[in-house]
């Protein structure tokens, strides 16, 4: 299925060498990230935090984010990139990841006082 307004390329081909011969599923990836963005935008009580990541992989890059939504996007699309998942698997990772922070938030932060904020003890 080809997503409207884009245009194929039949040159396409994922930057990893070997890409597993997985099933659909939810990305793991996205799951995490979405679960993580979520869980401290409730923490914090802002999505707005300033950080700077690197990679085992890339040593040398770095990657700014304005925000935890950014990150878990970025490392979301990423596995398209790696032609490992299909958006539709990571839409449903996003889903899942942001109900395992929603189970988190319920269960495990407590209110820190009557702002709302959270606090983990």
């Amino acid at each position: 299925m080809q997503t409207p307004g884009t245009v194929a390329d039949p040159h396409w081909l994922p930057l990893p060498v070997n890409t597993p011969a997985d099933p659909s599923y939810p990305g793991a990836h996205a799951v995490m990230s979405a679960a993580g963005a979520a869980v401290l935008d409730a923490f914090f009580g802002s999505d707005q935090c300033s950080f700077t990541v690197t990679s085992e992989v890339l040593p040398s890059v770095e990657r700014i984010f304005t925000s935890f939504t950014a990150a878990a996007e970025e490392a979301t699309v990423s596995r398209i990139f790696a032609g490992v998942h299909f958006r539709s698997d990571l839409t449903s990772g996003q889903d899942l990841g942001r109900t395992i922070a929603d189970f988190v938030e319920e269960h495990f932060l407590r209110p820190r006082h009557e702002s709302g904020r959270w606090r983990d003890s």
